[in-house]
């Protein structure tokens, strides 16, 4: 039995990545944003302009789904707040630049400060350290997706799935790339 975490701030390439490996390894597909909207577990907050979570529903009702699957991908930046640490075996974090988000989230239309939330979360590393704080360091592998191939990470996961020692973190530290980066400062320094 196998469940793998595929976990990361909006923008950062979970749904590709976890698509991919779901189709490589057989393995069904649980999105996580999908589950609660399908289950009606969101309500919205409009001073954001987003969706919250019911997250003590979700975790209930996501646990009796999981059982179903011996062998499951559970993709979502949810994960951390809706799963418990023995349904997560390897827990996979995709972290990406600033500067590529801000160009992703403009894309897709994000509020300002929606805009503002997720930027400085990933420049702090939220997802990674809720996911530590879950799961374990010894369960944790992090992938940079602004410069590695979804093949490559992929390859990558493959190998940790089968070798514990090639699970690790990869002290991604957006701080010194900002000095440079006057779009995120502004943003980030309201």
């Amino acid at each position: 039995m196998s469940r793998i975490v595929v976990t990361g701030n909006p923008g950062v390439g979970k749904r590709t990545i976890s698509s991919l490996l779901s189709k490589r390894l057989g393995f069904k597909l649980i999105n996580l944003n999908e589950f609660v909207i399908e289950n009606k577990l969101v309500y919205p907050d409009k001073a954001l302009g987003v969706y919250e979570v019911h997250t003590r529903k979700a975790s209930i009702l996501l646990r009796k789904e999981i059982r179903n699957y011996d062998n499951a991908i559970i993709s979502g930046h949810l994960a951390p707040y809706l799963l418990t640490p023995t349904q997560a075996d390897l827990v996979v974090v995709l972290r990406r630049s600033p500067e590529f988000l801000l160009k992703t989230f403009k894309e897709r239309k994000y509020t300002i400060l929606k805009i503002r939330q997720n930027i400085t979360s990933e420049i702090l590393g939220i997802t990674l350290y809720d996911s530590i704080k879950k799961f374990g360091k010894q369960k944790i592998i992090e992938f940079d997706t602004t410069k590695t191939s979804s093949k490559e990470i992929i390859k990558r996961l493959i190998d940790a799935l089968n070798d514990d020692s090639k699970r690790r973190m990869e002290n991604i530290d957006w701080m010194p790339t900002l000095k440079h980066q006057h779009d995120i400062l502004n943003l980030i320094s309201y």
